[in-house]
């Protein structure tokens, strides 16, 4: 789903190209619009996207859950990014991401099996609002977009973009990604400040507490939470 499942527009402060990449087939719309949308379960959108399918913080504590229920040999959340992600850098100030790894010739998803995804019930945001994408604002508010890249879904019945969202875009979903979009620009700054002797620590730390550090048996973002001002007072450090 190259470039229409997820937005980062919250990271735009890192800068980089992988951001103009992701949103160049991406078109701004009301949420009050209807777009025709028909999903016909054929696994194509899950197909050629390597590099593209984000997996935030919040997508992976999900999921991580939901395999451990699932019985499989996933302890933390370190497990998870290490079998099922790639990092990408946004910038070489060190911000980083991660995307699903990809397997086949086709560079199908890590988790379509079948030609049917096995973490349906807690995809990534990415691909649970797609083909919309959400927009985050200064002002605390949200844009949609969408891409048309797979022009064959975009058939049928139409769909009211806010309706959507609203199903699948939930408050958690809202609150982290407020946090993570109000972190983003200053963690950025500090980045760009540390010398570049101590960036290799910096950036274990930038790992560490924004996709390592968290206990699953606990909610997830009061430890996002203080996680991030763990993080933001000890890239200060770094930087005297």
């Amino acid at each position: 789903m190259a470039s229409g499942g997820s937005d980062f527009r919250e990271k735009n402060a890192a800068g980089g190209s992988l951001m103009d990449e992701l949103y160049q087939n991406l078109v701004r719309l009301s949420p009050k619009e209807q777009v025709p949308f028909r999903c016909i379960g054929c696994g194509a959108c899950c197909k050629h996207v390597h590099m593209q399918v984000p997996v935030e913080t919040l997508d992976a504590f999900r999921i991580v859950k939901h395999l451990q229920q699932q019985g499989e040999d996933i302890e933390c959340m370190d497990d998870f990014w290490e079998q099922y992600t790639e990092p990408a850098l946004l910038n070489e100030c060190g911000y980083f991401v991660y995307f699903l790894k990809t397997q086949g010739p086709e560079e199908a998803c890590i988790f379509l099996q079948d030609n049917r995804c096995r973490i349906h019930t807690v995809n990534p945001r990415a691909c649970r609002i797609y083909p919309f994408v959400v927009d985050p604002k200064e002002n605390g508010r949200y844009e949609y977009l969408v891409s048309y890249e797979r022009k064959q879904h975009f058939k049928g019945s139409k769909v009211h973009v806010k309706t959507w969202m609203k199903k699948r875009f939930d408050e958690e979903d809202r609150a982290f990604l407020t946090a993570d979009f109000d972190s983003a620009k200053e963690l950025a700054q500090l980045l760009r400040k540390i010398p570049d002797e101590r960036k290799k620590e910096a950036v274990m730390c930038f790992h560490w507490a924004k996709y390592g550090n968290f206990d699953m048996c606990k909610p997830f973002l009061p430890q996002y939470e203080r996680n991030l001002k763990v993080l933001h007072e000890y890239l200060k450090e770094l930087t005297e």
